[in-house]
């Protein structure tokens, strides 16, 4: 089993699922950021499957999957399963 751990660390990966937060949200993604389309399956807390819209900056860059006022940082879309919103 350590082997497995070891492998996720080196990765970049991770098995657990990362929690959403009030992100602190750098200037040009308060004013900048844009809906993609798209949303991006979340674990809730019950263990029912949540999709969450996916926004992304206009100015950075940087892509966000939005739960009210809560947002958590999609670091690399990769990692996660994404929807197109139709």
């Amino acid at each position: 089993m350590s082997a497995l751990n070891d492998h996720f660390r080196r990765s970049g990966y991770s098995p657990h699922r990362q929690s959403l937060r009030w992100e602190r949200l750098t200037d040009c993604c308060r004013s900048g950021l844009t809906d993609c389309g798209a949303s991006v399956k979340y674990l809730g807390p019950s263990g029912e499957n949540v999709l969450l819209p996916l926004v992304k900056c206009a100015v950075c860059g940087r892509y966000y999957a939005v739960c009210g006022k809560k947002y958590m940082l999609i670091e690399n879309l990769l990692r996660y399963e994404t929807v197109t919103n139709r």
